[in-house]
């Protein structure tokens, strides 16, 4: 007689279940609030979802904060394809939005801001939390509740700091995901990896990378009348300077090398010698972008930054063949006043070194593809036979390498490894 009661509070569940809109069940989520918006095309149903987590995993007593998540719905039974974004997810509010990997798979997304990003910052912004391993368990939680809704795979994915978030929570919860696809994802060996730098001396031929030199060279002896340009336009748009108008031209010009191989930029777009100082600025800036420098923009970065020097580091700067046109004098420049004031950067290389442990030892499942021409791929994920991952390097491709912009063979390969995994 038990037996029939329980089974019919089972089927009485379930019926109940099913009859509830979608809408209806993610609101009966431990903490979730859902707002249903326009589906984007393809998908049947949109939503935003504000899932409450603790500032703390480890100590939830500690208090909680609002995590910002955007779901687009398909099938209860499709697969789920999760972008673990590692900075804001504005993008994903886009009402035509579409992950490449939910395209591919014709299966439901579900794309979540990364904890103190945009809308997802916790009240005073207490940088202590802003972990790793918290993040990692942030993205458990929320697969946990949803896995509730939906029965199918789940893959997770993510390009550049989202794709290195993926593996980070891999690395902490390796049973949560059936696979996970990490775009041109860096796994930094140090507070500032020199790998960068040294990728830098070598990378594409040896005409160009002159020609980088001597452009750097070039706005640097244009310095008087390249900075009244910088000045002008922090006045037009009032933005407000994070340090001198020349330490600011400083670092815009020795981050040019990186961010030019980064994206993909063109030699024979560099000005030529005899450019006129307002075609240098507006190259130089168009390619780097004075906003890294300046507040507002950097605002919204400054999570990452704090990040970079206490877990996962990032790079520093190579003064070679313009050192002496600087007005900071230091041979040794850091990319640290980019990060929050006011915090002592203590960096902890344990995280990292669990997680390349991870990729190396125990890391199934996980495609890793990278530009060959991409300063990242320095610090690709290092692969062994140990796991039956797949690394994918583009040769001559930057940081906007994708599955769809792969040569036919390697996106070939890329989908049925993955089409397999998720059998």
């Amino acid at each position: 007689m038990k037996k029939i009661i329980t089974l019919i509070v089972v089927i009485a569940l379930g019926f109940s279940a099913s009859s509830l809109t979608l809408t209806e069940r993610l609101n009966q989520l431990p903490g979730v609030k859902a707002e249903a918006k326009t589906p984007a095309p393809g998908f049947t149903e949109s939503f935003t979802l504000w899932i409450s987590q603790p500032l703390d995993h480890q100590h939830p007593e500690k208090g909680n904060f609002t995590q910002r998540a955007f779901l687009s719905h398909r099938g209860f039974k499709k697969t789920m394809v999760m972008t673990t974004e590692g900075y804001s997810a504005d993008y994903a509010n886009n009402a035509y939005f579409e992950e490449e990997l939910a395209a591919l798979l014709q299966s439901n997304q579900v794309v979540v801001e990364h904890r103190y990003f945009s809308q997802s910052r916790p009240e005073g912004q207490p940088w202590d939390y802003l972990t790793v391993e918290n993040a990692a368990a942030d993205h458990h939680h929320i697969i946990t509740l949803l896995k509730e809704i939906y029965t199918g795979k789940w893959v997770t994915t993510g390009i550049s700091k989202g794709g290195q978030t993926a593996v980070y929570h891999r690395t902490f919860f390796p049973d949560d995901a059936d696979a996970t696809v990490a775009y041109v994802a860096p796994y930094n060996i140090a507070q500032e990896d020199p790998r960068e730098l040294w990728f830098l001396k070598n990378v594409g031929d040896a005409d160009t990378r002159n020609k980088i030199t001597a452009f750097q060279q070039l706005v640097l002896k244009n310095r008087q009348e390249v900075v009244k340009l910088l000045q002008n336009q922090v006045t037009k748009r009032n933005l407000t300077w994070a340090m001198s108008p020349d330490s600011t031209l400083d670092y815009m010009v020795l981050e040019y090398p990186f961010s030019f191989w980064q994206w993909g930029h063109k030699a024979n777009k560099i000005p030529a010698p005899d450019a006129a100082p307002r075609e240098l600025y507006l190259y130089l800036s168009a390619v780097v972008g004075l906003d890294n420098f300046t507040h507002p923009g950097m605002d919204a970065t400054q999570p990452f930054f704090y990040q970079a020097y206490t877990e996962i580091g990032y790079y520093r700067y190579d003064t070679t063949g313009v050192g002496n046109l600087l007005s900071i004098k230091s041979g040794y420049i850091s990319n640290q006043p980019l990060a929050p004031k006011g915090v002592k950067y203590q960096f902890n290389p344990l995280t990292l070194h669990k997680v390349r442990d991870f990729i190396a030892l125990k890391g199934n499942n996980i495609i890793y593809i990278y530009g060959g021409n991409d300063p990242w791929s320095a610090s690709a994920a290092l692969t062994t036979t140990a796991t039956n991952a797949l690394r994918v390097v583009a040769p001559g491709a930057c940081h906007g390498i994708r599955i769809n912009s792969l040569d036919e063979r390697n996106r070939a390969l890329v989908l049925q490894q993955l089409n397999q995994w998720l059998k």
